[in-house]
């Protein structure tokens, strides 16, 4: 005799707003951590090439600090986003088969290095 106190239906239909916006965050931390490496490739000092040397043309071979700054700020929107969706996530932790998604993680410790690392090459 099963009694309804042991029977649990599966209440959920589909993906709440919850995991709609875990989704759609996850997303928009991929597009940051691209970004970010568009930008440090785009700092960085540019190599001189042998057309350089041959026409005698100056090419920058120091770090651009703007981008450098503006990659320190978009990995810091990129370190908040990402405690909100871990938050969210361990909200929506109710079920057996839900799990905290590797992405968010990977993204908070990606964001947190550069953070660091852009912090001392910028401000010393």
């Amino acid at each position: 005799m099963e009694t309804n106190a042991t029977v649990r239906s599966n209440t959920r239909k589909g993906p709440d707003l919850i995991f709609r916006l875990i989704d759609i965050f996850s997303v928009i931390l991929w597009g940051f951590q691209i970004l970010n490496i568009g930008l440090l490739y785009q700092a960085k000092p540019v190599d001189e090439t042998f057309l350089d040397r041959l026409f005698n043309v100056k090419v920058r071979d120091y770090w651009d600090y703007q981008l450098l700054q503006l990659a320190l700020i978009l990995s810091l929107v990129q370190f908040v986003v990402s405690l909100i969706s871990l938050y969210l996530n361990s909200k929506r932790l109710k079920r057996k088969n839900d799990r905290i998604r590797i992405s968010i993680i990977i993204s908070i410790f990606s964001s947190l290095a550069l953070c660091f690392a852009l912090s001392i090459i910028v401000f010393f």
